[in-house]
């Protein structure tokens, strides 16, 4: 019997080691041919990294949609049209015993991707070695700097090594449907973490208890992990922006913030709801809550395509300014968010497709009073579309999402949220 399920585990899929979704081919062969090598002199060079622990290189992932480690995708011009090669470490079934399958430079690889030829990764020196008097310029993606010496010591010297975010970064800026489909389920993710946190705070004695609901929530959802470490501070810890011990002993007659996010594959939402931890807000805790809420409104309606970061908060700045908690307001209004919670890309005007948050906040130190509310937004041809707009933001609804738990003690039975049915993985190749 023993032999029988060791050769049923072996006969398995790899798509049955995830249930996360990586981009259809021709979303990726998309990706890869906005980032065109003009000359056939150059190369862009991505280099995978990742080890046990550590994710692959962000880029890497986004032209290729694979997740497993020692990769190495290198985008060529030939006779005027772009190839795209993938180096691959051969199947390894060593490997495998320890970290379960991984992308080999097979078939599958090559239809999953929609790359141009895959090859094992020992001929990349090789591959090199035969472009040695032709390229002069390689735009070079990495996670370790000693990767550049490592392999390009077959090239000549005087090769120019030149960042490869100035070509990649722009375009991640700019959401196709297909990541905006990711960010719409971790957001629902997100939302259902948040009510477990706001649910369990009414008979919870410490913050990570709120922090553990939070994201065991995530994961009977299926999200592979918070995209960021999960800030949820009460009392004078939600007056520290990026508070992440949450260790805190919860005011019971103070406010829970909770800035948290599910991931979807490799996309993250990043929202922020906070709550009066009795079930009942205080007038004064009413009062700013109002304030908050009225400068994210303003700042939602600033976002079109051609405003900039400085407008929004400019809008959002002026209604807490303008009654009188200025000085209480420390940070910027927003940023972009995608695979990175603070997702990457040059600061310019709005576009369309851009996607990002807006967050204001009051923090009154003195008063051990903090307030955040923060979603997330597309930017759409003619103005915006709150991308978490099911989420509750009231103040009666944030009220009662405490008081619907307040009469239930919290139990270690498990209760297992339902997992998502929409959508079903295509992800084969970790």
């Amino acid at each position: 019997m023993r032999a029988l399920f060791a050769l049923l585990f072996l006969l398995l899929p790899l798509w049955s080691f995830s249930a996360e979704p990586i981009p259809p081919s021709s979303e990726l062969e998309k990706r890869r041919s906005r980032i065109a090598v003009a000359e056939a002199e150059e190369l862009v060079v991505l280099i995978a990294g990742g080890a046990e622990g550590e994710e692959v290189l962000k880029d890497y992932e986004y032209l290729t949609g694979l997740r497993s480690w020692g990769g190495v995708l290198i985008l060529e011009e030939v006779d005027g049209q772009q190839r795209s090669n993938l180096f691959l470490p051969p199947k390894d079934p060593s490997f495998e015993l320890w970290h379960g399958p991984r992308a080999a430079p097979d078939a599958e690889a090559l239809r999953l991707t929609g790359v141009s030829v895959v090859h094992p990764l020992p001929h990349l020196k090789t591959w090199l070695s035969q472009r040695r008097d032709q390229i002069q310029r390689v735009y070079l993606a990495s996670k370790n700097p000693k990767d550049s010496p490592k392999f390009f010591e077959v090239l000549k010297d005087s090769v120019e090594i030149v960042p490869a975010w100035r070509r990649i970064h722009p375009f991640r800026q700019i959401k196709s449907e297909w990541e905006i489909d990711q960010l719409r389920r971790a957001i629902h993710r997100t939302h259902q973490g948040l009510m477990a946190g706001a649910a369990i705070a009414a008979n919870a004695n410490h913050e990570w208890e709120v922090e553990a609901a939070i994201e065991g929530c995530f994961r009977s959802l299926g999200s592979p992990a918070p995209g960021f470490s999960s800030i949820v501070g009460s009392g004078e810890r939600s007056c520290i922006l990026h508070w992440q011990e949450n260790n805190g002993e919860l005011d019971r007659d103070g406010v829970l913030l909770m800035d948290v996010g599910a991931r979807s594959g490799a996309y993250t939402a990043d929202i922020t709801r906070t709550v009066p931890v009795s079930g009942s807000w205080t007038d004064r805790q009413r009062e700013v809550y109002e304030v908050v809420l009225e400068a994210q409104k303003a700042g939602i309606a600033a976002v079109k395509p051609g405003a900039t970061m400085n407008s929004i908060d400019a809008a959002a700045r002026k209604v807490i300014t303008e009654a009188g908690f200025g000085k209480y307001f420390p940070h910027g209004t927003s940023h972009h968010v995608g695979m990175d919670v603070h997702d990457v890309g040059p600061r310019r005007p709005l576009a369309p497709g851009m996607v990002i948050t807006i967050e204001p906040g009051i923090y009154i130190a003195e008063e051990k009073l903090g307030i955040r509310i923060e979603d997330m937004v597309r930017v759409t041809e003619d103005g915006v579309e709150v991308l978490s707009k099911g989420i509750p933001k009231s103040a009666e609804v944030m009220a009662k999402w405490v008081k619907s738990a307040g009469a239930v003690k919290p139990t270690s039975k498990e209760n297992p949220a339902p997992r998502d049915s929409k959508n079903p993985s295509t992800q084969r190749l970790r």
